[in-house]
């Protein structure tokens, strides 16, 4: 079922499953064989979990049960152990503050050959105002919605960093950043196809450094910088980009609006309170093989090399 901020038509759905060599009968079986495992999951089956979302999981690995279940079971956890990345939104959407204040977001509404374009764009140049919490937090409510409502076969990425200093690096806390990176990498395992850095500033070898400490060098070495917006335009169709960008589509403020209406709406807020429910227990989990080497401080210091 699509919805209006993830719009996708019947035939891209069919070609995007033929395309992950996955039929819809195949799909189905499958869905129905991984909701009869998580039930009998008694770290997970409290959690609850909606059939599009292990269809959504299923596609982002190819038909396989078995990585799909692995995903599911990484999804909950990493988001259990990141409180302050998803049960922060409860607070946030409780209260009239804008969810937006320091950068824009967009997922393009049009598939581009069956991949979602998202943009990020840093807003506020002040230091001062920036909060990674702020941008990890309403990512992962925008994810939220995509695993349940968007059908596509990869990402494609657009980080514009104008108005990025050292600042803003030296306020993001790495530790969070690892978390996040754990969520998507290990959980949502949405695949990467390629990432385009527009208005890379003099701090830009400092950010990538760093976010190689985390990020797998595979998603890493998809980055792409351009000098330009023209330079942009020979990868990404103008229209498949916001008119900020010499595009066609909405603007970035446009996005955004749409965002903070639809956020605040009865359902789709109703929606991602419940989605804070989507986290495993893990004292009832039957045999535990997880690592906590991440949260024991392996980023203490943020170095700037």
């Amino acid at each position: 079922m699509a919805h209006k901020l993830f719009p996708h038509t019947a035939e891209e759905k069919i070609a995007i499953q033929k395309y992950l060599d996955c039929s819809e009968e195949g799909v189905k079986e499958d869905v129905d064989a991984i909701m009869d495992w998580f039930q009998k999951q008694p770290h997970l089956v409290e959690a609850g979990i909606d059939p599009d979302v292990v269809r959504t999981f299923l596609l982002v690995s190819k038909g396989s049960r078995e990585k799909t279940k692995r995903r599911i079971d990484n999804f909950y956890k990493y988001r259990g152990l990141a409180p302050e990345l998803i049960q922060s939104r409860i607070q946030a959407l409780s209260s009239d503050q804008d969810l937006w204040t320091i950068y824009r977001y967009a997922a393009i509404l049009k598939l581009y050959e069956g991949r979602r374009i998202t943009i990020v764009q840093f807003f506020d140049p002040d230091p001062s105002s920036f909060s990674a919490e702020q941008v990890f937090r309403n990512l992962y409510m925008m994810n939220d919605l995509r695993v349940k409502y968007d059908c596509f076969r990869g990402e494609i990425w657009v980080v514009d960093l104008k108005n990025a200093t050292l600042g803003h690096l030296l306020r993001l806390n790495p530790m969070l950043a690892q978390k996040s990176a754990q969520i998507f990498q290990e959980g949502l395992g949405f695949k990467v196809h390629s990432i385009h850095v527009l208005n890379f500033p003099s701090i830009g070898q400092q950010i990538i450094s760093l976010f190689r400490k985390f990020v797998k060098a595979k998603i890493m070495d998809r980055v792409m910088i351009h000098a330009s917006v023209e330079a942009l335009h020979e990868f990404l169709p103008k229209q498949y980009l916001p008119q900020d960008y010499g595009g066609e589509d909405c603007s970035m403020q446009e996005y955004k609006d749409m965002y903070e209406k639809e956020l605040r709406s009865d359902s789709t807020k109703q929606f991602l309170l419940n989605a804070c429910k989507h986290v495993s227990d893990e004292k009832k989990r039957p045999v535990t093989d997880y690592n906590y080497e991440f949260l024991s401080g392996t980023f203490k210091k943020l170095d700037i090399d």
